[in-house]
């Protein structure tokens, strides 16, 4: 899908060229300046976004905004002095809700009437916002108004001592990106739904069956963990007594303190509020109604509350006014209408002075219709909005619905209009009239491009921008090196080949935008290829000893990834497969399998995957076992001995296994990871300041024994091992080449299995802590916070 209005993409590149991001323009203790361009990534992932709606492309755009806003223990933008090794960006839980949120649309389809896509919308609805701020100066002045007032906030963004206007891409990009992520909730009462009027009904239409969704621990759910014993909201208290008799813990209470602030509401206003906002899941199930705002909105304050308290060193206050603002807006996008244009509440219409984020995001979330892919079994039976035409400056907005030929037709913007004239007073931004019209019209049927999924970047945003740069000059300095080679060689054909290749080289920060996409997605992709070899990204100064290169069959495989990665991403931003590279058009005939590539080609990208090591050492980092891999050796070691050895990493006998055997043991100890976090464990560095955990009790070791059982189970049947009563030990060679797997006793279930291997299953967990602990590993077991 492409956004044929070029209006939009007009107002994008106004409200960037007003733009000036702190992290791009700080000034380091040295003097020097930031050299980053940040602001620059975010345009390049939105422009593609604009060129080829996807999956791919919505997930470009979230990552990126929110990698630049990320929490982390350090300044993003500079090494802490203090803490120089640390690489890793803290995980994104909220990010991940996302992209449960994606699948479950995805997956939930056909168990659902009316269910319409999530993920692509809240990025067009963040993209509408950016280009309603860019024209319309009457809103921006009154946002700034707004962060203006607060007479405790003041740490609001600037650029040389002024307003900037970051402040609103920050507040409006965590409310607009984030305003659904608890829509998974609403997905649940919906296919209830579906199953009452497909199944129940069935038998009799007399059934009066209403679903509604409950919790028997709310509480729990709308709750900020406490990480510290002090309270991190006493001096926001301290400001405002009102707030006094208010758990700061507790999201609903958060957001009724900030609607009260809002909306200047008198006491018994703001008590019922409260009330009512406590009580909003028993409301919601009695009513019959779910409202995925609500859980949106808590989802936001849980995360950040908990990041915010454990990065103390950072202002508790952009907790209290940035993201409880945000959350809020989040809360009053479907709360607002619903619930508080109703009795007991009866407020009138929202203005955009009373809170401007809320106004602008019930704006932007009910024009927002084109490119909605639908997933409900009826809305896939319904004509959709296709594309738009929009125009928006201080006097007016004018939206043109374009759609397929259908049965919607002018009664679809109408009602539109009707709804958003009911809760928003428009003429407050808009001097002249929101004008909505429909215009149908055929268009070609949007293909729907499915993506692999995409793991979220665990390495710090300013270490991308610096390898997606080095990438680019390495490959500027390989293709002239080549051209060179040809013109000695006296070669026309190659000469004529390299000189136009060499004719599109440019530096990183004037590539067209889909290219510098592409050079952003091969350094993200790096911590991700290290980890399928048993490899890590580490500081230069790091203790574990530095691999300077690959073997052969490493170098391969992460060539064929490298390969089906890049194709992924040629997909996903709208390339299709030509004979001739067409980059205009948008074709390339690589868009292929990999045994379908020439040598030559395919050679590109093992020289990619080769200079990794490279790379790296360009910025600063370097490639060394990941201490998982060595605790996987260290496993191994005591599988084979029946002990350990502290003088021995077990790398060496490791290294001897077959091919195959070395991924099934890489694959069970990642497996391992994940069952310890299923019971409340997880495994960190021996430097964590954590307690450690020496033993595991008799439940928990049965537990991680099947569960561990169970993974080497279902891993082998997925490798082709079978099942046979007696075992054969010896893998043979087939005719073809290939490897005879031997059948094994133990693949049946663990009910089955032998009460010997039972045993040897719980002594890895019994001896598993001491095994953490070996100083050629480094790790510990801890209990998760």
């Amino acid at each position: 899908m492409t956004l044929n209005d070029r209006n939009i993409n007009r107002y994008v590149n106004r409200f960037f060229d007003m733009l000036a991001l702190y992290d791009d323009n700080i000034v380091f203790r040295d003097g020097t300046k930031s050299d980053h361009d940040y602001k620059g990534l975010l345009h390049a992932a939105i422009e593609v976004f604009l060129n080829h709606q996807s999956d791919y492309t919505a997930y470009e755009v979230y990552q990126t905004f929110f990698m630049i806003y990320q929490i982390t223990p350090e300044d993003k933008s500079e090494v802490d002095e203090r803490s120089p090794n640390v690489l890793l960006s803290e995980k994104n839980t909220l990010l991940d809700l996302v992209d449960i949120m994606r699948k479950y649309e995805k997956n939930t389809g056909e168990l659902i009437n009316w269910q319409r896509d999530h993920f692509i919308h809240s990025v067009n609805v963040f993209i509408l916002g950016l280009g309603v701020y860019a024209q319309n100066k009457t809103y921006r002045d009154i946002f700034k108004k707004y962060i203006l007032k607060n007479e405790y906030y003041k740490k609001y963004y600037r650029i040389d001592g002024e307003f900037s206007h970051e402040e609103f891409l920050y507040r409006w990009g965590v409310a607009s990106l984030f305003h659904d992520i608890g829509y998974p909730f609403e997905i649940v009462g919906k296919q209830l739904d579906k199953f009452i009027d497909d199944g129940i009904k069935n038998i009799s239409h007399n059934y009066d069956v209403k679903i509604g969704l409950d919790f028997r621990d709310f509480n729990e759910f709308n709750a900020i963990v406490k990480l510290h014993p002090y309270d991190y909201a006493d001096e926001y208290r301290e400001r405002y007594s009102d707030a006094k008799i208010l758990d700061l813990f507790k999201p609903t209470d958060i957001m009724a303190h900030k609607l009260k602030l809002d909306f200047n509401l008198d006491l018994e206003t703001y008590k019922d509020l409260i009330r009512h906002l406590n009580g909003f899941v028993r409301f919601m199930s009695e009513k019959g109604f779910i409202d995925h705002g609500f859980f949106s909105a808590i989802l936001v304050l849980n995360s950040y509350g908990k990041l915010i308290q454990k990065y103390v060193k950072k202002d508790k206050d952009f907790f209290f006014y940035p993201i409880v603002d945000s959350a809020t807006a989040i809360l009053l996008h479907n709360y607002y209408n619903k619930t508080l244009q109703e009795e007991p509440f009866s407020l009138g219409k929202l203005r955009p002075k009373q809170s401007p984020i809320s106004y602008l995001l019930i704006l932007c979330d009910e024009l927002q219709e084109w490119n909605r892919r639908p997933y409900g079994v009826q809305d896939v039976k319904n004509n959709h909005v296709n594309d738009m035409d929009v125009v928006i400056d201080d006097e007016y907005m004018k939206v043109i619905y374009i759609l397929n030929s259908g049965p919607m037709g002018l009664g679809f913007s109408r009602k539109k209009d009707e709804v958003i004239d009911n809760i928003l007073e428009i003429q407050d931004i808009f001097q002249g009239k929101l004008s909505i019209r429909t215009r149908v019209e055929l268009d070609d049927v949007i293909r729907d491009i499915s993506i692999a999924e995409i793991q979220p970047p665990s390495i710090l945003l300013r270490n991308i921008e610096k390898l997606a740069r080095q990438i680019n000059e390495e490959y500027n300095e390989d293709m002239r090196n080549k051209l060179a080679e040809a013109i000695e060689k006296g070669d026309d054909e190659e000469i004529a080949s390299y000189e136009e290749k060499c004719s599109y080289l440019c530096d990183f920060e004037d590539l067209r935008s889909d290219y510098k996409i592409s050079n952003i997605r091969q350094a993200k992709s790096i911590p991700k290829k290290l980890s399928m070899i048993g490899c890590e990204i580490a500081n230069i100064n790091d203790k574990r000893a530095e691999i300077k290169e690959f073997d052969e069959k490493e170098i391969e495989d992460l060539a064929i990834f490298e390969h089906d990665d890049w194709c992924r991403e040629r997909i996903g931003t709208g390339w299709t497969y030509g004979d001739v590279k067409d980059t205009e058009n948008l074709k390339t005939p690589y868009l292929v399998s990999w045994d379908k590539l020439e040598e030559d080609v395919k050679d590109m990208d093992r020289y990619a995957c080769m200079n990794i090591p490279n790379l790296l050492n360009s910025i600063g980092l370097k490639v060394v076992r990941s201490k998982i891999r060595l605790l996987t050796f260290k496993m191994h070691q005591f599988y084979e001995h029946g002990a350990l050895d502290d003088k021995s990493d077990g790398e060496s006998s490791f290294k001897k296994l077959p091919k195959h055997v070395q991924y099934s043991n890489y694959k069970q100890a990642d497996y391992l990871v994940k069952i310890l976090k299923e019971k409340g464990f997880e495994l960190v560095s021996k430097d964590d300041a954590r307690e450690k955990v020496v033993r595991f009790d008799e439940e928990d070791i049965e537990y991680f024994a099947k569960r561990e059982h169970e993974g080497w189970l279902k891993l082998k049947l997925n490798l082709g091992y079978g099942h046979s009563q007696f075992e054969d030990i010896n893998e043979e060679q087939s005719d073809e080449g290939g490897i005879e797997l031997p059948h094994n006793p133990n693949l049946v279930s663990w009910e089955k299995l032998n009460r010997n291997v039972k045993m040897a299953n719980k002594e890895t967990f019994i001896n598993l802590p001491k095994m953490c602990e070996d100083p050629n590993v480094g790790l510990k077991i801890v209990r998760s916070e």
